[in-house]
């Protein structure tokens, strides 16, 4: 039963990794997204009038549509963009430093791991993270706001990869 749900935690501790550290390299790269999101609606949408009017180009157009709504938001409206992100990627971490104590504390030290509390520790660290987004006290220009929000997030991702370390040679019965 205990190995089963380090089984599970192992693989949700590898996806969560891979995800933190996408999104904390596109943190880091907000501005190119925006721009990004502009440039693939009108591809899209240059596809879409040289193309053949099928219910699927339409559902395509659609989309170029609702990326192009999303691009031009995000860089009119940068600073705002930021503080909303900020505020979800910081609850995002105080939430999984949470769920990370508890798994080691539950997981971990019941499979008599030697050095369970290094993922306490790492899980105390990122919810001071998540905690020092959420007050932002320092940051006062968005693009700096989110080079800290990503490169927390890719300390997030860390602290999911030596979680997973810790699970990964998993001893039988």
């Amino acid at each position: 039963m205990l190995f089963q749900e380090l089984g599970k935690l192992k693989q949700s501790s590898i996806m969560a990794s891979i995800l933190l550290a996408g999104l904390g390299i596109l943190m880091i790269l907000v501005a190119t997204l925006g721009y990004g999101m502009l440039i693939l609606a009108a591809v899209m949408a240059l596809d879409f009038i040289s193309g053949k009017r099928t219910l699927m180009s339409y559902v395509k157009l659609t989309g170029a549509v609702i990326l192009a709504l999303a691009g031009i938001a995000i860089v009119a409206f940068e600073a705002d963009t930021v503080r909303v992100i900020a505020l979800i990627f910081g609850l995002i971490l105080v939430g999984d430093g949470i769920v990370g104590i508890v798994n080691a504390w539950m997981y971990v030290r019941r499979a008599e791991r030697s050095g369970w509390w290094v993922l306490v520790v790492l899980n105390i660290l990122m919810i001071l993270c998540g905690l020092i987004v959420l007050v932002n006290p320092w940051w006062n220009r968005s693009t700096m706001l989110f080079d800290v929000v990503g490169g927390m997030l890719l300390f997030s991702s860390i602290v999911s990869i030596v979680r997973l370390f810790y699970l990964w040679p998993i001893r039988g019965e």
